[in-house]
């Protein structure tokens, strides 16, 4: 199992496979890290201006995350991948086009947390998980360091055929269904890595 994680337009890679060698300069590529030369080459890389990608060879790609939670402030969340007629649910958030999702309460399972999630974001009802997606992983700045997000991931179905509404106070100002054509054409382009992971995995881009 490869995971990456992103941190703006940059990203890590915790990869089982891969070699050392790569022809792009901007690429670095460790193995056999202690945990402190872990800390200190994620922190270079998210400090560092040029560096575009950081490879992490392993032989365990969830240990290695494992590690990696210890060095941030950790926050679990989970959202929804949700189809209707083979039309796909996406929320528009600063700018870009999202899926709804958000952060588990206390004592919450993943799956409650990205049906509530969906639920408030969308006012969404009759939501049923067909499956797991992958989680995907990103840092961004937090107080004085950095936090790392895991959100789970569910590819979910609904014949819901009520109005949908934006949680306005959760700076959401549309909720709309796009086919897979218009998801090629509008969404990838104004949306986030971690969603386009997502999307590629759901319908298969």
């Amino acid at each position: 199992m490869n995971i990456k994680i992103y941190f703006n337009n940059k990203f890590i890679v915790f990869d089982e496979n891969a070699t050392q060698n790569t022809t792009n300069q901007y690429v670095k590529v460790y193995e056999n890290l202690n945990q402190q030369e872990l800390e200190k080459i994620i922190f270079k890389f998210l400090q560092s201006p040029d560096q575009e990608c950081v490879k992490i060879l392993c032989n365990n790609g969830l240990e290695a995350i494992e590690r990696l939670k210890s060095l941030f402030y950790y926050i679990e969340a989970a959202g929804g991948f949700i189809e209707k007629n083979r039309k796909f649910l996406f929320i528009h958030r600063f700018g870009r086009w999202d899926l709804p999702k958000g952060k588990l309460e206390k004592n919450e399972t993943i799956e409650n947390a990205a049906i509530r999630e969906c639920e408030e974001e969308c006012a969404i009802k009759g939501l049923k998980i067909v499956r797991k997606l992958s989680s995907t992983f990103h840092i961004y700045a937090y107080k004085d360091s950095y936090a790392l997000k895991q959100t789970y991931w569910f590819f979910m179905e609904t014949n819901y055929d009520g109005k949908l509404s934006p949680q306005l106070e959760e700076s959401i100002d549309d909720v709309k269904w796009f086919d897979k054509d218009e998801i090629k054409s509008l969404v990838i382009k104004e949306t986030y890595h971690t969603i386009v992971d997502v999307i590629t995995e759901a319908v298969g881009f």
